[in-house]
């Protein structure tokens, strides 16, 4: 079957092997090695998840936007070949970035970064500053892409309030006859409620801009040079779509920042690890910092705190409607991981003014300091 869809895109030679590849949990992903002559070359070919991504040809012209911008960005700054450190759709005959089998799935295929590595957790600071610049480096790149080039592909993502009002629903249908389990996490969303609309009534007011956002920026999102350890860039763009700055940002150290992860069984061992919070700041700031408003800097310690309560308002929604959305190992998984994001964001509220100090520090300091090492 892989045979018959490459066959499609505009590749030389024939392919010799295809495995299995990465750890991806939406997208069925396949490395295809092809040899030309006496040349190994490598692909990532990849099927789009149609359950997930409901408008696969909206995805893929966003991605194909996103790309080829980047690309351009680079060469005009001088880099010989800009698909050794940046994700390079192949069109198929007739210009097409995808092709569409007699199924109906959608197929794409990548130029293969053979220097690049991804990990599951941050290493040390040194990585978590690489982790840091790479979101940084691609928010910069896109800085100059008008988001009203892209699609919406996921309608109400990052609403805070939306999702705010989503649980409130939850806890009235009470479907499965839990809310009185949750009297502890019921009173903690009570007491934060106010964050709710932190960043979106800034938009609305158009305090904030809209930018062209990744939305996914997760630890293994981000590509790093398997010997130097730089950041090289942002993978698994499906996601990509206007937005804010802030949800990518805190989304980033929300996971990045908390060693015990969201699936923690020991809730105390959740809390804000700062010196990884100063790393990614320090990176992300080195590479944004010069096109962000004021305004924006001023919300990016806030945007941790908010993102950190949406999830976490999302998982016990969730609870609360029976587990209809993300997958559980476990009947009270999602429980648990409401728990683990509550804990977390009590570790960032006491930690407010050390994290205002850090985020001050490092603006008055970015574009002269090295990177942190370990």
């Amino acid at each position: 079957m892989i045979d018959a869809i490459i066959s499609h895109f505009e590749i030389p030679g024939a392919l010799t092997r295809t495995v299995r590849f990465g750890s991806g949990l939406i997208n069925d992903t396949y490395l295809c090695e092809m040899k030309d002559g006496g040349e190994i070359r490598k692909y990532i070919l990849q099927r789009i998840n149609t359950s997930v991504f409901k408008k696969p040809e909206q995805v893929m012209e966003n991605v194909e936007v996103v790309t080829n911008h980047i690309v351009n960005r680079l060469r005009a700054e001088g880099v010989r070949d800009p698909y050794a450190i940046t994700p390079a759709l192949i069109h198929i005959s007739g210009g097409r970035s995808f092709h569409r089998d007699d199924s109906g799935a959608y197929w794409r295929l990548f130029h293969f970064i053979k220097s690049g590595v991804v990990y599951d957790k941050v290493k040390d600071v040194r990585h978590a500053y690489e982790i840091g610049r790479g979101l940084g480096r691609f928010q910069s790149l896109v800085s100059d892409l008008p988001p009203g080039r892209l699609h919406d592909t996921l309608p109400g993502f990052h609403q805070t309030p939306h999702y705010l009002a989503e649980f409130d629903e939850a806890l009235k249908a009470d479907v499965q006859r839990r809310s009185a389990e949750v009297l502890a996490e019921r009173e903690f969303v009570y007491h934060r409620r106010s964050l709710a609309p932190g960043l979106t009534g800034l938009v609305a007011l158009k305090e904030l801009p809209v930018r062209v956002v990744h939305n996914d920026p997760k630890v293994n999102n981000v590509l790093i040079h398997a010997i130097t350890g730089e950041a090289l860039c942002m993978i698994d763009l499906d996601t990509v779509k206007p937005g804010i700055v802030h949800y990518d940002f805190g989304d980033c150290l929300r996971s990045a920042a908390n060693p015990a992860g969201e699936d923690a069984e020991d809730l105390r061992t959740v809390g804000l690890d700062l010196p990884v919070f100063e790393a990614v700041t320090r990176g992300y700031l080195r590479e944004a910092g010069g096109f962000l408003t004021g305004k924006e800097i001023a919300m990016l310690p806030a945007a941790v705190k908010i993102i950190t309560f949406e999830l976490g308002i999302r998982f016990l929604a969730d609870y609360l409607r029976g587990d209809t959305y993300f997958k559980i190992r476990y009947p009270k998984h999602n429980l648990q991981r409401a728990r683990v994001q509550f804990k977390l964001l009590e570790s960032i509220e006491r930690a407010d003014e050390d994290i205002a100090s850090i985020v001050s520090k490092v603006i008055d300091t970015e574009g002269r300091d090295d990177p942190p090492m370990q």
